[in-house]
């Protein structure tokens, strides 16, 4: 007899292995209710960053020609930066940040409701409506704590490392606790203390497993791309590596899926930790229709 695998419980203490093997579990147990909003909700903004990455690949592939045209980059090279550096270039980044904070604001309002619906996988129309609620606040907030964090890894780095953690975990406390910028970034700070290490050893984890991912599902159309350079009077190979590669690499951020699950997780398992609000949530909720007839009840850790 097959035995049902145990619902994620989101509240609950947990350990860097737990965090990790529980995030995969996930994933697996709502990989197609999550893809579902994912692929509709971001779907523009891939969309986006596709066109303007094609944009960027074209141009710079144009900007080769014209400096292979002139035989050697020494009597192009001084325009070549001002040239590659355009508005397609700006777009490709304003794009690609706007998907990956639309997929990690997609991935914890699904695991709030999740939560919130006694570990019931949400409908597409609800993740909608919370993304809409949390949306400006969440896009400025990832913009503002970006920044903050860049400019922490150009003072020599180590303070870019320092706020790299507490940057994270502040995206999740501004949709599961419902907080500004500010009071996340606070709330953020005070779950961490006495727990930097593990939370940033968990997170690079997390951001090296989604990389790596993400490069091998490069990798067909880098091959693409390098022998089409090598292939003189090939326009048609060009642009369809063009094309390739850039839709792979717009695809491939949902690979950052993982670390939004990840960062979710421990949020709620540092919040367990400190306030305990996950027992008393399940104490409270003894002889309710949401436990009545219950048989799945998740494991106590003490």
């Amino acid at each position: 007899m097959n035995q049902v695998e145990p619902k994620i419980e989101c509240r609950k203490v947990r350990d860097f292995s737990q965090t990790i093997n529980d995030s995969f579990t996930f994933i697996k147990q709502n990989f197609s209710a999550l893809l579902k909003p994912l692929i509709y909700i971001c779907g523009f903004f891939i969309l986006a960053t596709i066109a303007s990455g094609v944009l960027q690949q074209l141009k710079t592939i144009r900007i080769l020609g014209i400096a292979k045209a002139s035989q050697g980059f020494q009597s192009y090279s001084p325009d070549f930066s001002t040239y590659a550096l355009g508005l397609e270039y700006f777009l490709l980044i304003l794009f690609s940040i706007l998907t990956v904070s639309a997929i990690y604001l997609v991935t914890f309002c699904y695991i709030k409701l999740y939560k919130d619906q006694g570990n019931m996988a949400p409908t597409m129309e609800a993740v909608w409506t919370l993304f809409k609620e949390h949306a400006i606040r969440f896009f400025l907030g990832t913009i503002l704590l970006s920044i903050l964090m860049c400019i922490g890894f150009l003072l020599c780095l180590i303070p870019g490392f320092y706020f790299m953690p507490i940057v994270t975990l502040a995206l999740p406390i501004m949709v599961m606790e419902n907080l500004s910028i500010s009071d996340s970034f606070s709330r953020s700070m005070a779950l961490l203390k006495d727990n930097w290490w593990r939370t940033f050893g968990l997170l690079l984890v997390a951001g090296l497993i989604a990389y790596f991912s993400m490069s091998i599902l490069g990798i067909p159309a880098a091959l693409l791309n390098i022998g089409a350079v090598f292939i003189e009077n090939s326009p048609n190979i060009l642009f369809a590596g063009s094309i390739f590669s850039s839709f792979l690499t717009g695809v491939s951020q949902l690979f950052y899926v993982l670390p939004a699950i990840v960062s979710a997780l421990w949020y709620y398992s540092l919040s367990e930790e400190k306030d305990g609000g996950g027992l008393l949530d399940r104490i409270d909720s003894f002889g309710t229709e949401k436990t009545q007839g219950s048989t799945e009840w998740p494991e106590e850790e003490y």
